[in-house]
């Protein structure tokens, strides 16, 4: 269901180099599979440094919400593309899910969009433009580490994950991912959030999650506001989320009464 993230459990080798984590679909349903075994990084081993192939293969990619502005879309106030309108007057974290939310399937799961904080746009390979907001930050958490999952990944790193060496090692580890094996497995589902952090560049946003064996789990997801929409910002061994931990559904805002 989740991209390549860290689980926190005695394990030998790095998380990395185990294929069934490289894959957006991967993660829990590798967990799942594996019984709720966990893995996770050695000690003090340190990311491995990023190469040209994790740059090559976004050369050519180029949207509204690429850096550098290549289309002359963000014309608009605040630095938003033309087709992008969002209401960002409400600034308060949020403690109930939101009332004009519905579910959506985007890859192999099903994600909560809403019409007031978005993503608006999900006409293209890509969802995208949601509000410069608390609740924005937190669909876009749900929504594009998800969307890395589809054949569009390719797009969606260059336009909607921030550049920079982990991303980098992002994209290398999805061209090396063996999709066919990392599809495999149950689906999770999300069931709640929490707003750890927030200020008007950056938020960090946690997601509760229930496996199919009917435990609860939570990782954060780290948002930066750049080129007028949130992108998802990877940890720095190119993981979307941070390390995977068992939870309660307390302190979070759930889905779902």
């Amino acid at each position: 269901m989740f991209g390549a993230r860290r689980q926190q459990a005695p394990a030998d080798g790095p998380f990395y180099k185990q294929r069934g984590w490289l894959n957006a679909a991967g993660f829990l349903a590798f967990l799942v599979t594996m019984s709720l075994v966990a893995f996770a990084m050695d000690d003090g081993e340190a990311p491995e440094s990023s190469t040209a192939p994790g740059r090559e293969a976004l050369a050519g990619i180029s949207g509204p919400l690429s850096p550098g502005d290549p289309q002359q879309a963000r014309r608009s106030p605040g630095g938003r593309p033309d087709t992008c309108r969002t209401d960002d007057r409400d600034t308060a974290q949020p403690v109930a899910a939101p009332t004009d939310v519905r579910w959506k399937k985007l890859a192999t799961d099903m994600v909560p969009i809403s019409t007031s904080a978005g993503p608006l746009r999900t006409d293209t390979g890509t969802w995208w433009c949601f509000a410069h907001t608390p609740l924005g930050a937190v669909l876009a958490a749900h929504v594009i580490p998800v969307q890395m999952e589809g054949a569009a990944w390719r797009t969606v790193a260059e336009q909607q994950i921030v550049p920079g060496e982990a991303r980098d090692r992002l994209v290398e580890m999805k061209i090396s991912a063996d999709e066919a094996e990392s599809e495999n497995g149950a689906i999770e589902r999300f069931t709640g959030f929490s707003v750890a952090s927030y200020s008007e560049n950056s938020a960090v946003i946690s997601l509760l999650v229930v496996t199919p064996l009917g435990g609860n789990l939570s990782m954060s997801v780290s948002v930066r506001w750049r080129e007028g929409d949130w992108k998802v910002e990877p940890q720095d061994d190119g993981s979307l989320y941070s390390s995977a931990k068992t939870a309660t559904p307390n302190n979070f805002v759930l889905w779902e009464g």
